[in-house]
């Protein structure tokens, strides 16, 4: 039996770059995550918080029941994101724990660069995940908890004087998120171990916590809550709802932190991710 050799022929089509190729990767990782039960029930329990704020919104607007802590202003807004703050640092960990370290444990960056995938695509894809169940948890409840406010309330006055919440719901969403995403992703390019990379990111929320509660006692002042991670996102809500700050650090000094930590956590994984690619 005859066997033919086919040799190299050159390629005449025409080549095209297609803007959305990261969606592969966001896509099949979305994918993956909510085919596992265990991480299904995890997003259903971070509903709570909504749930809990919904009921008590219907109870205040409905019912009509008058106390301070029922009063639905913006603060009432804000503490929806600080109630939601213990299933956005869970569900950070879990997606993003792996979202790096895995790759780099089993080689497969190897497999992505072979594939007409760059760099930006792969950390937009990766990103991407993360944004996406993030949000789900912060975005799409904030705004939709400002929408029943707006539905229950039986004029126009609350959107009239809370007519920017929305806005500062974006904002506020996309800080917290981008912060998360970008710290975990950082660490998880650090390491080839997804517990290690876990760790890690609970060092930097609470070993910053508890470096503050430290400091300030030994100060006798709260001016150096800009050490902590979880102040500082709290700093940065309190502008953004105009509220009373919960400490005397200078606003300035918190956003500068959040943005250090977003910029730098790019950065690194932007660098992380150069230095073990294979094909340029």
């Amino acid at each position: 039996m005859p066997i033919h050799d086919i040799s190299y022929r050159h390629w005449h089509g025409e080549w095209t770059s297609h803007p959305y190729r990261w969606w592969v990767i966001t896509r099949q990782g979305i994918k993956l995550l909510a085919s596992r039960k265990r991480f299904l029930v995890l997003m259903i329990l971070s509903a709570i918080p909504f749930v809990v704020r919904a009921v008590l919104l219907y109870i205040a607007t409905m019912v009509r029941v008058q106390t301070p802590f029922l009063k639905i202003d913006a603060k009432f807004f804000e503490d929806f994101f600080r109630w939601e703050g213990f299933f956005t640092f869970i569900i950070a960990t879990y997606v993003g724990s792996g979202l790096i370290a895995n790759d780099l444990r089993s080689n497969a960056l190897q497999i992505y660069f072979s594939k007409p995938i760059t760099r930006r695509d792969y950390v937009i894809g990766k990103l991407g995940i993360l944004v996406f169940f993030l949000s789900l948890t912060t975005l799409v409840p904030g705004l939709l908890l400002f929408l029943l406010a707006v539905a229950f309330e039986s004029d126009a006055a609350f959107v009239q004087q809370y007519y920017w919440v929305p806005a500062s719901i974006t904002v506020y969403s996309l800080v917290i998120v981008l912060t998360n995403a970008f710290v975990i992703m950082a660490l998880s390019s650090l390491t080839r171990s997804r517990r290690f990379a876990a760790i890690n990111f609970a060092a930097v929320f609470f070993f910053s916590q508890i470096f503050y509660g430290i400091l300030s006692e030994i100060l006798r002042s709260k001016t150096v809550a800009w050490l902590s991670l979880k102040n500082n996102l709290e700093q940065v809500g309190d502008l953004l709802f105009a509220s009373a700050p919960n400490y005397p650090s200078p606003l300035w000094v918190s956003a500068l932190v959040i943005g250090g930590l977003i910029a730098g956590g790019a950065w690194l994984v932007h660098h992380r991710v150069q230095a073990v690619e294979v094909i340029r």
